[in-house]
């Protein structure tokens, strides 16, 4: 699952070094469908009237009623992972989260965040039925730190999303601020927007500053590891936009490899 993501970044750095127009190319449809696949049993029964207003009074309400509907489903379709085994994903990482308990596994490869959906809704503008779908945008847009979906558990405050993630190790270092931002602005798109935010008419990015540890470079690749990513539309809407810029960018070539 992580290999394209490798290749898309790869492309991207032999455009900037042959001094050609930095862009990104949002590439494997075949993943993207993978990954939306993992997910796809709870987008059953989901209401395609939730949009709107409804949750400036119910906000808690509809988080807790979705919150249930996840678990209800992830028990249902055995993707239900109890508390009681979260100890079976390494050892826990006391790492300053406010949505997340992360483990690092034995082996020291993987990152296990045990995230809970509802944590930065506000700042993320994510309805309570958006956040099932908030990690595929996250692996169209950053593939090399894409998140593969493992199941759903329950905490005494209610549902977790339970992601896997590659560890990287500390021999990767901060990229300066102008690489990210040429892979923002030049690679994605997306412009600078009340100042902290690089954005377009679907999404806005942040928490992605060199003064931080979110954004790890090789010296050849950047790593994107958990940026904010705030919704200005459906997170449908916004996947299918970039379900449509991966097939008219890519589809030609994935039906050349086959």
């Amino acid at each position: 699952m992580w290999r394209y993501g490798y290749k898309l970044i790869r492309r991207l750095f032999e455009k900037r070094t042959e001094g050609q127009p930095l862009r990104a190319v949002l590439e494997s449809k075949i993943q993207a469908d993978s990954d939306r696949s993992d997910i796809r049993v709870f987008e059953t029964g989901l209401s395609i009237e939730r949009y709107g207003d409804y949750e400036q009074g119910t906000r808690t309400t509809a988080q807790e009623a979705e919150g249930k509907r996840l678990i209800t489903i992830a028990k249902d379709k055995g993707l239900f992972i109890h508390k009681s085994e979260w100890n079976r994903f390494g050892d826990r990482k006391r790492l300053p989260s406010g949505e997340s308990i992360v483990y690092l596994s034995v082996d020291g490869k993987t990152i296990t965040k045990i995230r809970n959906p509802f944590a930065k809704t506000v700042i993320k503008n994510l309805h309570a039925q958006d956040v099932i779908y908030e990690h595929l945008i996250h692996n169209i847009l950053f593939p090399s730190t894409s998140y593969k979906f493992i199941g759903i558990s329950e905490d005494i405050d209610g549902v977790r999303i339970i992601l896997q993630q590659n560890y990287l190790s500390k021999k990767f270092s901060t990229p300066s601020q102008r690489d990210i931002d040429d892979y923002l602005l030049k690679g994605l798109g997306l412009k600078v927007e009340n100042r902290y935010f690089y954005a377009n008419k679907y999404i806005a990015i942040t928490d992605v500053s060199a003064d931080g540890d979110n954004v790890l470079s090789d010296n050849e690749h950047l790593f994107f590891i958990d940026p904010i990513i705030k919704f200005k539309q459906p997170a449908t809407t916004v996947l299918n936009h970039y379900y449509e810029l991966i097939k008219s960018c890519c589809g030609d070539k994935e039906k050349s490899d086959e």
